[in-house]
Formats: C-alpha cells, sequence, structure tokens
C-alpha cells in the first residue's frame, strides 16, 4: 500500500479516536454532573417558586377579612349553629392566587437558574466561580389551590379558628433535554379570629379537609 494511502487511513483512525474520546468523555461527565445540577437547581427553584406562590396570595387575598369568608350563625339564645363558609368569594379568591402564581413561575422559568460552573464541579475553592450555567424550568399543568380550616382552643368556651390557603405546583427543570419534576407547596394563613361560644362538635371533631375541602382552581 503506498506510504500516502497508509497516512491518510492513520489520519482518519485517529481523528475518529479522538472523535470517540471526545463523545464517551462527554456521556460521562453529563452523566456525572446531571444529578449535581439537578440538586443544586432543586433547592433554587423551590425557594423562587415559594416565593412567587407567597407573593401571589398576598397580593391577591391581602386585606381580606374573616367575616369576608365566613358568617357564624347562632340562634335565639345566642349558641353557635352554624359557621356558613363564602364559598363563591373563596372559590374567586383562590383561583385568582393560584392563576397569578402559575404566571409569576411561568416568568421566572423565561428568566431560568443560573449556577456558577464551581458549584457544579464542586469544591469549596471553586464555590461560586466560573461561567454561569442557565437552568430552565417551567411548570407542568394548572397550580392547584386549597383552602382548609383549623380549630384550636383559645381558653374557656372560646375557640380560636383559622382558614389557610395552599398553592401546590409541579415545575420541571430541564437540563441537556433531561427533565425532573420538583413539586412545590406554599401555605398561608389568610384569616382567623377567636369565637366566643360553644362550638357544635361536628366541627372541632372533624379533620382539617372535612371542615373544608375546596378545590376551585382547573
Amino acid at each position: 500500500m503506498p506510504r500516502h494511502l497508509r497516512i491518510k487511513i492513520s489520519k482518519k483512525i485517529i481523528v475518529i479516536l479522538i472523535i470517540g474520546i471526545l463523545l464517551i468523555s462527554y456521556i460521562l461527565i453529563d452523566g456525572a454532573i446531571k444529578p449535581t445540577i439537578f440538586e443544586l437547581s432543586q433547592s433554587q427553584l423551590q425557594y423562587l417558586a415559594n416565593q412567587a406562590m407567597n407573593d401571589s396570595i398576598a397580593e391577591i387575598i391581602g386585606g381580606v377579612s374573616y367575616t369576608d369568608l365566613v358568617n357564624i350563625v347562632k340562634d335565639s339564645n345566642g349558641r353557635i349553629m352554624l359557621l356558613q363558609y363564602n364559598t363563591l368569594k373563596m372559590n374567586e379568591l383562590a383561583t385568582k392566587a393560584a392563576l397569578k402564581a402559575q404566571d409569576k413561575i411561568m416568568n421566572l422559568g423565561l428568566q431560568g437558574i443560573s449556577i456558577p460552573l464551581g458549584n457544579i464541579v464542586g469544591g469549596q475553592l471553586l464555590a461560586g466561580k466560573g461561567p454561569l450555567i442557565r437552568i430552565d424550568f417551567y411548570p407542568t399543568g394548572s397550580v392547584i389551590s386549597k383552602f382548609f380550616s383549623e380549630f384550636q382552643s383559645a381558653g374557656i368556651n372560646q375557640t380560636r379558628h383559622k382558614i389557610y390557603l395552599t398553592l401546590n405546583a409541579v415545575v420541571k427543570i430541564v437540563v441537556s433535554n433531561t427533565g425532573q419534576t420538583v413539586n412545590v407547596t406554599c401555605q398561608a394563613l389568610i384569616s382567623e379570629t377567636v369565637i366566643v361560644g360553644e362550638v357544635p362538635s361536628t366541627y372541632l371533631e372533624g379533620t382539617r379537609d372535612e371542615i373544608l375541602n375546596l378545590v376551585p382552581s382547573d
């Protein structure tokens, strides 16, 4: 075989070997650092999404009073007969808070999360150093909103009634065409009052979900 043909074949083999080594190295490195990227992204994502949901609840439900949500019905002797929830109002508030939270999380996802390469590689000397790696995320499905109620003893013949709103979002982190979902939950106290008088045992003995279970979103 002529010498120049042997040289050409040798060069092709070398190029193929280099490409193969680079490809294998990329696969190994990619597989090694992905778990670290997901772990670092998850903590930032949970913080950002939780903050977005808290802000949404504050913007929508700020200023809402207990009497806007609950009407205490008493008999002629002043005894409590019924706690009447304003479900239309609560559904409206919960739906608005869920939609606003979803918009905020979507906007945050468009900005992405930036993680220094040094944090991904590891080691205290490299922490916070190196180029920033952008990680994208977005909500999957709708943010779910749910009210629940809680009763606590507040003294002799007094009961503290608290109303909470919970928002739950499923957010997907995307790294090199690989995704990982994260559940983020935010719980906020919406309103509370101290009820003077005997509260019917039906309320006190029920679970929180039995007392009030609204799922207004979707």
